[in-house]
């Protein structure tokens, strides 16, 4: 079964944003997932990203889906809502075969 990623990519608008990188960290853990990559100063050639960009992965794509539905992630998002801005997440399926 392929991976499933998060492509994440946001601006950080108050220094706050901190408490919820500590507090994700530990939870994409114990949903099975981990951080692939992480870029403070991405280059977006193509379309509106931020200055953060994130991929992280996922066991499968259904299990990224059910990550970012959880109701644990959802709580968590607020403090990333509240903290950054221009944030865009797509969840793709790793498979490259179709």
């Amino acid at each position: 079964m392929a991976k499933g990623f998060w492509i994440v990519t946001t601006t950080i608008t108050n220094p706050a944003f901190s408490q919820y990188v500590e507090a994700f960290q530990p939870w994409v853990e114990s949903v099975g997932g981990e951080v692939f990559a992480k870029d403070m100063d991405p280059k977006t050639v193509e379309g509106k990203g931020g200055k953060l960009a994130v991929i992280v992965a996922f066991p499968s794509k259904e299990a990224a889906i059910d990550a970012y539905n959880s109701a644990e992630y959802q709580e968590l998002s607020k403090l990333r809502w509240a903290n950054s801005s221009e944030t865009n997440i797509t969840i793709m399926d790793g498979d490259v075969s179709h």
